[in-house]
């Protein structure tokens, strides 16, 4: 049997006249090969489950509004509740400060610290005895951490004047203070308190928490923790807020267990 030359070339019969038959036979058995092999394909795709496009056999749009639940669902996170006590310098017998001032210094910081999952609220407040109306020295801060044991609360000191006498006339003066021992004296060892005084803006008293949080000073005059802000607009970056919430977790962990702060679970989205 002769075969032309082009289908040799591709394979369809042989160029021999003698193996022409069985080039042809050749040719069967791998079309039906082939043929055996897509049966199998398709019989086990059969078995998969039918996908959310496909069901019972008809076309079906899948279901955005299902997807979008699930990415938006919320989520619960803890709320770290930390009390405060506050003692308000005398003159007199009177305090230098309401307690209403204290209370827009504490609206005015939970405002800021809600992006960090943190509250503050007030517990308790006390009077200091006469002679705390200026805390301008080392000494009187030292002696002022007598009044603030380690008793589960961040402890708020409230005076008239943090400037030293020399700095009076200065323009831009001290409003407010954190203060943490770091000497070797074991009845002052974890003790630290925030100072404000009657005439600072509402915004001192959240810095003054941001720093006891573990904030140091910023160059952004957009965020709290500038020392020169000219705004009250403001409030603190989400890595500071990050970086707070750590530091209140701290706080809360090195109090004595008899005390403690609070947690609360709210959601947040």
């Amino acid at each position: 049997m002769w075969t032309h030359p082009r289908f040799a070339q591709v394979g369809i019969f042989p160029h021999n006249e003698y193996t022409g038959l069985r080039g042809a036979k050749d040719m069967i058995g791998r079309v039906s090969r082939r043929a055996a092999t897509m049966v199998l394909a398709v019989g086990a795709f059969s078995l998969f489950p039918t996908s959310d496009a496909e069901a019972r056999g008809r076309k079906v749009v899948p279901s955005v509004e299902r997807g979008a639940q699930r990415w938006t669902q919320r989520t619960s996170r803890a709320l770290l509740r930390i009390p405060l006590t506050v003692h308000l310098a005398t003159e007199q017998g009177d305090p230098v400060a309401s307690r209403a001032r204290v209370t827009q210094w504490v609206l005015r910081a939970n405002r800021a610290l809600s992006q960090a999952g943190i509250e503050v609220y007030v517990h308790d407040v006390r009077h200091l005895p006469r002679g705390w109306r200026a805390v301008t020295r080392a000494q009187q801060r030292r002696k002022l951490a007598g009044y603030a044991p380690s008793d589960g609360t961040i402890h708020v000191f409230v005076t008239e004047e943090l400037d030293k006498p020399r700095r009076r006339r200065v323009r831009r003066r001290v409003r407010g203070l954190h203060w943490r021992y770091r000497g070797f004296r074991r009845d002052l060892r974890q003790r630290e308190y925030v100072v404000v005084t009657d005439g600072a803006p509402n915004t001192t008293f959240a810095h003054e928490l941001g720093h006891l949080f573990g904030l140091a000073h910023s160059k952004s005059s957009t965020t709290i923790m500038c020392s020169s802000r000219q705004r009250n607009l403001l409030g603190f970056t989400g890595n500071q807020s990050s970086q707070m919430r750590a530091g209140a977790r701290a706080f809360i962990a090195k109090q004595p267990a008899r005390y403690g702060a609070f947690e609360t679970y709210a959601d947040r989205r």
